[in-house]
């Protein structure tokens, strides 16, 4: 066997908690030496932690929603939002979404692992641990992949740049599922539910996926039949959690800078040596900032007022909810904490109490990299820190919280007839002390529309937007829409939406978008034994 490269300075600052070990030449790890030696097991292992996401990558899922407008086609966003994505283009998409090659080459990692690590001559409860934390790395390895292309291959074998890829087959949806959950299952027998080691996997991080993987297998996109068993156990994943001990916490805002909060079940630490950039890439124009991910209309618009109702009807023409307390003239007055807490828009304060100016010729409309929607991503942005490039930004992103298994919880019980409990669980979320808005009474399609609802606002910027809208089968030629705003001589602002010219969405949507295609490449690369996707 090859020797097995190590890329030792990465995988030691992917944790946090490794310990700094000496780094030695990585053409001098053999086999044999990497599977014997424990630091060097662990450091292999953490390494395979960055394939859950990458440092700041989370929030460019942003980039294909509905969510947040970018404007450069950064990620290849704009095949996707213009409704052109074809099996060629898709490999210009980020692999945020086209996972495929990453996916895959980490599962070559992994499942090296799993070929050396039964024969290692290590301590058994730490070969457990690790093993275990590998079954998790490959359960959500695999999620990520089904919920891009829906089934996959199940690749069990250690593959190289000349293995026979011509008899290479897709296994359905279902059958993905049940390895993952097979593997999310040993997870949560072998590992306790909350490491001493803050930042590694446990029971309850595999209760947590476990939770989102079912409730996708239970949705409209992956369950035509809407088969209630598949919802029972959507239920039952989710509800795993509600007796673990994890509270919501009173800060909606300082929540996201606080990895010690009760409300993170699994989170990704950052520090000095291994960040991120960020509060850069999302903080405005006016203080430095590079405002990647700048907000639209249509989440501004979600956003309800304080008597509980969804202010506008339709963002691209603007129609007034004629029940809500929404003033167009003071559009930002009055609406749910969680807005202020997330968007920056005109007249809101940002760093060192500088008041923010979205209209045209404001301080944050007169750079390159303005903001085409009027707004600004406060969400994960610390005004504690400076906004510079060279900065080390340490935010944590949480991959689960509490929140989260609430409405995974919501949905899975409203889906069996059990409106009471949806209806509580939903109002458990909105009832956070710094969110306060009022409890929500509806029943029946109004009360899904209203679990949907509030997924997109608890859960704004941290990766779900995308997928909820395709596993719903909801996601649609909806344009995105920005705003324009005009300062008079006498400082009264008037407001214009318009649609944004590059998301004009002309081309007619296709069910086919619910998922991405595989490369052209790759069903080449298997003699066309791996299928393509309905469409591509």
């Amino acid at each position: 066997m090859k020797n097995l490269i190590i890329y030792a300075a990465s995988a030691m600052f992917a944790l946090t908690a490794c310990n700094a070990l000496d780094i030695i030449p990585s053409d001098s790890y053999s086999d044999p030496v990497v599977w014997q030696d424990q630091n060097l097991i662990k450091m292999y292992v953490n390494d395979q932690y960055n394939a859950l996401v990458g440092q700041d990558n989370f929030y460019r899922y942003s980039f294909f929603s509905d969510e947040v407008y970018q404007k450069y086609n950064d990620e290849g966003c704009n095949y996707i939002r213009e409704n052109i994505l074809t099996s060629d283009n898709v490999g210009s998409v980020s692999d945020v979404l086209n996972y495929w090659n990453t996916g895959y080459g980490y599962l070559h990692k992994v499942n090296m692992f799993f070929e050396n690590i039964e024969s290692s001559r290590v301590d058994e409860e730490f070969k457990n641990t690790m093993i275990n934390e590998m079954k998790f790395i490959r359960a959500f390895i695999y999620f990520r992949l089904i919920r891009s292309y829906g089934g996959v291959p199940i690749i069990k074998e250690v593959y190289d740049i000349n293995s026979d890829w011509s008899n290479v087959k897709r296994n359905t949806y279902n059958e993905c599922v049940e390895y993952i959950i097979s593997d999310l299952d040993d997870v949560i027998a072998n590992l306790p539910d909350r490491p001493s080691e803050r930042n590694r996997v446990g029971a309850n991080a595999a209760r947590a996926l476990k939770s989102r993987v079912l409730l996708y297998n239970a949705s409209a996109l992956n369950n035509p039949d809407n088969d209630k068993e598949r919802w029972q156990k959507a239920s039952d994943a989710a509800k795993e959690l509600l007796d673990k001990g994890y509270s919501l916490c009173d800060n909606y805002r300082e929540m996201f800078f606080d990895v010690t909060n009760n409300e993170y079940i699994f989170a990704k630490e950052f520090s000095e040596t291994y960040s991120h950039m960020l509060g850069f890439n999302l903080a405005c124009t006016g203080d430095g900032g590079r405002g990647w991910a700048t907000p639209s209309q249509n989440l501004v618009d979600a956003y309800e007022t304080l008597d509980g109702e969804i202010p506008v009807l339709n963002s691209e023409s603007g129609d007034i909810n004629p029940k809500s307390i929404y003033n167009p003239e003071k559009p930002y007055e009055n609406r749910d904490p969680r807005f202020y807490d997330c968007i920056y828009y005109n007249g809101s304060t940002s760093l060192n109490g500088r008041i923010v100016e979205t209209f045209k010729d404001g301080a944050d409309m007169i750079q390159q990299d303005m903001t085409m929607t009027g707004y600004y991503c406060r969400k994960f942005v610390n005004e504690n820190e400076p906004v510079s490039q060279s900065h080390h930004y340490t935010t944590p992103f949480p991959f689960f919280r509490l929140a989260e298994i609430y409405l995974n919880y919501a949905e899975a019980e409203f889906q069996l007839g059990h409106e009471d409990v949806a209806r509580e669980y939903v109002n458990k979320v909105r009832a956070r002390k710094s969110v306060n808005m009022p409890s929500i009474t509806d029943s029946g399609e109004a009360l899904l529309k209203r679990i949907y609802h509030e997924r997109q606002i608890e859960l704004a910027f941290e990766g779900h937007r995308f997928f909820d809208l395709r596993r719903w089968k909801i996601a649609d030629n909806t344009p995105i829409v920005g705003l324009n705003i005009i300062k008079d001589g006498e400082g009264k602002f008037s407001y214009e939406r318009y649609v944004l010219s590059l998301d004009s969405r002309k081309n007619e949507w296709k069910d086919a978008f619910f998922v991405l295609p595989i490369h052209y490449s790759e069903i080449q690369k298997s003699n066309e034994s791996l299928e393509q996707n309905n469409g591509y």
